[in-house]
C-alpha cells in the first residue's frame, strides 16, 4: 500500500532489518492500479493478514520499461526512523536525563513530522548535551552510543528510547515453535585474547615545577615541554634569582588569539611563548622560567585473557595461544577509559562463540531482541541477540529468516548492555561546541512623496510593415519628469 493505495507488486520483495541500521524494504510495483503515481517521501506499507509488517518512506525510486508499454517502479524505502533525518536540532542541555532530551526533540522538533511519544525510559543522566545543528536522528544516534539505550520510531510513528536489555523477543524459540533450517556455526573470525587498544591524546599527570628548553639565552622566547599542553599553564619566573614570581593567569593568552598579553600558549602544543614587549630571560642574569601543567600523551593500552591464552595453547599443541586484536578509538581520552574499552573487547570476543540461524514463518521478530532458544538436540539454553531479520514471500506465507549471536560468553546479552550503564561516569555530548543561534529581524522603513509622470507617446510602424534592409529604427524619445 502506497498513500493508502493498494498497489500490485512482483513477489521478490525484501525486508531487511539489521540490528544498528534502519530497515529498509526493495520491492517492484508492477501496477498502480487505482494509484496516480509514486513519489519520493510517499508512506508505503507491506501488510499480511491485516498486520502491518513494515511502515516506512519511499526514499529512492526508479522506473523502468522491462518491455514496451509496460512500466514498472523499482521502489526501496526505509522504515519511520527516516523522519529524524529531516530535521536539524540546535540546543543545549544541561543535567537533563537521555529520555529528558528525547522527548524535547520530539517536542521541539519531530512532532511536527507526526512523530509522538512512544516508550521513553528515562534512562541515564546527561551532564552535558551540545547539539550544533545537527541532525535530529543523529542526536538521537549519540544519546544510544554514551547510554548504550536505543531508539526507533515504530509504524505508528511512535519514538521508543529503552534499555536494550529490556528489547525482549514475544516469544521463547523451542521445537514447539514452527521453524526450520536450524543451524549453529562457531567460528573465530572476532576471537582474541590479547587485546591492543590506541585511543587518542590523554591527559598526563600534573607535571610540576618542569624546566622547558632551551635555557634562557637572552633572545629565545619559544620555550619547550616535555608534552603538549591540555590546559592553561601556572608560569613562573625568577629574576635575576631573587625568587620565583607567578604570572597572574590573566597575563597568560592562547597563542594567535589573545593580544597584550605576558605570555602564551597553545592546546596541544608543546611550546610557552614570552612576549614580545617582555624583556627575554637570560640564564646569564640568573634568570629562570618553569611551569607545572598537565600534559597530552598518546594512549595505547594492553589487556590480556591469561586464563584463555592457556586454553587455546593446550588445544593448539606448538602455538603460543595468543590471538592479538588492535583497535582504535580516538575518542578516547583517558587511560581507564582505553582499559574498561580493551577489557570490554576482549569480554566481549573472548571467546569462541555460536550464532545461529533459522527460518520461520512467525512474525515479530526484531533486530535487537533477546530471544531465548531452547534447542536440547544442540544443547543450547540460552539468550541469543537478534543480528538481522530478513522478511520475503514465501508462497503464500511470510518467511523470516533468522541470524542470531550467543552472548553466553559475557554472562549473557542482558548482563553485557547493563554493564554498559555501570559506574559513576559522567556522559557529555560535544562539552567543548559553542552554539549560535541565528535569529532573523526585520526593520520597517516608510517613504511619503508624490511622483508626477508624464510620456511623450512617439508612432510606432504598423505590425506587417518591415523597415528595409539598409536601413535601421530611430530613436524613441520620450520625456518624464518627477516632482519629489
Amino acid at each position: 500500500m502506497i498513500d493508502g493505495e493498494y498497489v500490485r507488486v512482483a513477489p521478490n520483495w525484501t525486508i531487511s532489518d539489521k540490528i544498528n541500521s534502519r530497515t529498509t524494504l526493495s520491492i517492484t510495483v508492477v501496477d498502480l492500479l487505482n494509484l496516480d503515481k509514486i513519489d519520493n517521501g510517499d508512506e508505503i506499507k507491506i501488510i499480511d493478514n491485516s498486520e502491518e509488517i513494515f511502515v516506512g518512506v519511499v526514499r529512492n525510486l526508479q522506473k523502468r520499461e522491462p518491455s514496451p508499454n509496460v512500466l514498472e517502479y523499482a521502489i526501496s524505502a526505509v522504515d519511520n526512523s527516516a523522519l529524524a533525518d529531516k530535521r536539524i536540532i540546535a540546543k543545549v542541555y544541561t543535567a537533563q536525563t537521555a529520555g529528558y532530551i528525547v522527548r524535547d526533540i520530539i517536542a521541539e522538533k519531530l512532532g511536527e513530522e507526526g512523530v509522538i511519544e512512544g516508550v521513553i525510559q528515562d534512562g541515564p543522566l546527561i551532564k552535558k548535551a551540545v547539539f550544533n545543528y545537527k541532525k535530529c536522528s543523529e542526536a538521537l544516534d549519540y544519546l544510544k552510543k554514551v547510554t548504550g539505550y536505543n531508539w526507533t520510531i515504530d509504524k505508528d510513528k511512535k519514538l521508543n528510547f529503552f534499555d536494550r536489555s529490556t528489547n525482549l523477543a514475544p516469544f521463547t524459540l523451542d521445537d514447539s515453535v514452527q521453524h526450520s533450517n536450524f543451524v549453529q556455526d562457531s567460528a573465530m573470525d572476532q576471537y582474541r585474547n590479547t587485546q591492543y587498544t590506541r585511543g587518542g591524546k590523554g591527559k598526563t599527570a600534573s607535571q610540576t615545577n618542569e624546566t622547558p628548553t632551551p635555557k634562557p639565552d637572552g633572545e629565545s622566547r619559544n620555550f619547550v615541554l616535555r608534552f603538549p599542553i591540555a590546559e592553561k599553564p601556572v608560569i613562573e619566573v625568577n629574576l635575576g634569582g631573587l625568587g620565583w614570581i607567578t604570572i597572574g593567569p590573566a597575563d597568560i593568552g592562547v597563542n594567535g588569539l589573545d593580544k597584550n598579553k605576558k605570555w602564551y600558549f597553545s592546546f596541544g602544543s608543546q611550546i610557552i611563548t614570552q612576549d614580545s614587549a617582555e624583556t627575554a630571560l637570560d640564564s646569564v642574569n640568573s634568570d629562570a622560567v618553569r611551569m607545572t601543567y598537565t600534559g597530552l600523551r598518546n594512549l595505547f593500552v594492553k589487556i590480556d585473557d591469561p586464563v584463555e591464552i592457556n586454553a587455546r595453547r593446550e588445544a593448539e599443541t606448538g602455538t603460543s595461544g595468543i590471538y592479538e586484536s588492535l583497535a582504535i578509538e580516538t575518542s578516547i581520552d583517558e587511560s581507564d577509559q582505553a582499559i574498561q574499552f580493551a577489557e570490554g573487547l576482549i569480554e566481549t570476543y573472548g571467546e569462541i562463540k555460536d550464532s545461529i540461524t533459522f527460518n520461520t514463518n512467525v512474525s515479530d521478530l526484531k533486530a535487537g531482541q533477546l530471544l531465548p532458544v531452547q534447542k536440547p538436540l544442540y544443547g543450547i539454553n540460552d539468550d541469543f541477540l537478534i543480528e538481522s531479520v530478513t522478511i520475503r514471500p514465501d508462497g503464500n506465507l511470510i518467511l523470516y529468516s533468522v541470524k542470531a549471536l550467543d552472548g553466553a560468553s559475557i554472562g549473557g546479552w542482558e548482563e553485557f548492555f547493563k554493564e554498559l550503564l555501570k559506574g559513576n561516569r559522567d556522559f557529555v555530548i560535544a562539552e567543548n561546541e559553542v552554539l549560535i543561534l541565528l535569529q532573523t529581524q526585520s526593520e520597517s522603513e516608510g517613504y511619503q512623496g508624490s511622483y508626477d509622470i508624464k510620456v511623450v507617446e512617439s508612432d510606432y510602424p504598423a505590425e506587417d510593415a518591415y523597415p528595409a534592409e539598409d536601413s535601421f529604427p530611430g530613436t524613441i524619445t520620450s520625456e518624464v519628469t518627477i516632482n519629489d
